[in-house]
């Protein structure tokens, strides 16, 4: 049975009723995470008893499984960087359309004034820029900080109650209820969107056709350590090379947690966020793929910072990793049914998020099978050779393609140094991998709070502080 806790939102219960089968809520109750469970130590037992056959057949899927990620972050590097044929182009529509930007927040103190500023300066009509800061009603740090600041008359605090589930989809949720917009838009604490990119996105959405316009995300704090180093790396690779390919090709892809634009009356059609999802972008990427809306990526950045120690980075990936396995059990096998996708574009969104989302299940089954298959030492070797040499190429070839990116970012890092950075930062994807796991059956709406930081002065304030 799902798991309603006392004192439930009412607009999120509404919103699973709403949303139906296509909610999270579905696949996080006590039942379904047993089953999930269940599932897994049936296949780890079976692979052990049988290791000739259904065993080998896993072992096999497994090794195929890593590979499979090692081409897939190759594709994304290897040939000439094409320029772009399909971001939108800088247009200049006659009549510009009112934008409501919904910035939910939760426990932020002085970030939030760069967040203000970097709105109010958004080079567009005030009139015309309906902004909703979500804040949960308890929330003293965040509406203190507001408080605190003379902010722009166009700027409207929504107080919401501080009842489950504590999600960003949730607080999205309540400010779509008083948005006045045409066109939609979300930006996060950390999101330091260029001037032109209200324009720019007026300018995209004024075409025909229904369309969601994705702009690319930049990390500014690249350069701090070998986390955020890393992180960028990723950011870039995903952004400038992977949906930059897709979004060419007119293939779908999945959304980002802010910086997107998309018409309300298309977002409402689609069912808008799943407070029951925690990572309730790429959810919303499905349902609106699957109402025939065209997702682009719009020529325009956002910049924002990244968890700059490791365990704020584990938390944050926990929850995205979380989410991307409960999104995948919602949509994964309904969606093959759904057209808009076709088949090319199907592989190209769900492949990585499975081959990602099922390396902690292999971690775990490769070194339990060949523990315990009893197999002659001859095999062992064969079977664990394979899979050394395809972490050495993983080695090698990521650390090759960390300084490739490193050197489009602007930063020479020397090969060793490239090479440590690939054996750290795949320690952290394991430890947030498996954390992953163990929250979706303990506690599948845990919420890690990132902190935000600004790492460069910020402009001299538009705003007043009494």
């Amino acid at each position: 049975m799902p798991v309603f806790i006392p004192q439930t939102d009412a607009l999120a219960k509404q919103q699973a009723k709403v949303l139906r089968g296509k909610s999270a809520l579905n696949k996080i109750g006590v039942v379904a995470r047993v089953a999930v469970l269940a599932a897994a130590v049936t296949c780890i037992t079976l692979g052990v008893l049988y290791p000739k056959t259904i065993g080998l057949t896993i072992f096999i899927l497994g090794f195929f499984n890593y590979l499979l990620l090692i081409a897939l972050r190759l594709s994304n590097n290897i040939g000439q960087m094409s320029e772009s044929k399909s971001t939108a182009a800088e247009t200049n529509p006659d009549i510009l359309p009112v934008f409501s930007i919904l910035v939910p927040l939760k426990n932020e103190g002085e970030v939030v004034l760069g967040t203000v500023q970097a709105i109010a300066e958004l080079d567009y009509p005030d009139v015309l820029k309906q902004v909703i800061v979500v804040v949960e009603d308890t929330d003293r740090l965040t509406l203190d900080t507001l408080e605190a600041l003379d902010l722009p008359a166009n700027f409207e605090v929504l107080q919401i109650p501080e009842q489950p589930p504590f999600t960003k989809g949730r607080a999205l949720l309540h400010a779509l209820r008083i948005a006045r917009g045409e066109y939609i838009t979300v930006y996060d604490a950390e999101s330091r969107p260029e001037p032109q990119q209200l324009r720019k996105a007026a300018g995209a959405l004024s075409g025909s056709g229904s369309w969601c316009f994705q702009a690319k995300i930049h990390i500014s704090n690249r350069r701090t350590n070998w986390i955020t180093r890393n992180f960028a790396g990723e950011y870039y690779e995903w952004y400038e090379r992977h949906l930059l390919e897709l979004s060419d090709a007119g293939l779908p892809f999945g959304l980002g947690g802010n910086s997107f634009f998309v018409a309300r009356d298309v977002l409402e059609q689609a069912g808008a966020w799943d407070p029951w999802n925690v990572t309730e972008d790429a959810d919303l990427a499905v349902r609106l793929i699957e109402k025939k809306v065209r997702l682009r990526l719009l020529d325009s950045v956002t910049t924002e910072t990244c968890p700059e120690q490791a365990q704020e980075w584990i938390n944050q990936r926990t929850r995205w990793n979380k989410g991307l396995f409960v999104t995948q059990r919602v949509h994964l096998f309904r969606s093959i049914g759904i057209r808009q996708f076709g088949f090319a574009g199907w592989v190209n969104f769900w492949l990585p998020m499975v081959c990602a989302g099922l390396v902690p299940f292999f971690n775990t089954f490769v070194p339990v099978y060949l523990l315990l298959g009893g197999f002659p030492l001859l095999w062992l070797l064969v079977m664990s050779g394979s899979l050394w040499t395809v972490f050495f190429i993983n080695l090698i070839s990521s650390t090759l393609l960390n300084r490739l990116t490193y050197r489009r970012l602007g930063m020479r890092i020397s090969v060793a140094r490239a090479f440590g950075d690939v054996l750290l930062y795949l320690l952290l994807h394991l430890g947030a991998g498996y954390k992953a796991y163990l929250e979706y059956f303990w506690s599948p709406l845990q919420w890690h709070k990132t902190a935000h930081s600004e790492t460069e002065p910020a402009p001299k304030p538009a705003l007043t502080v009494p």
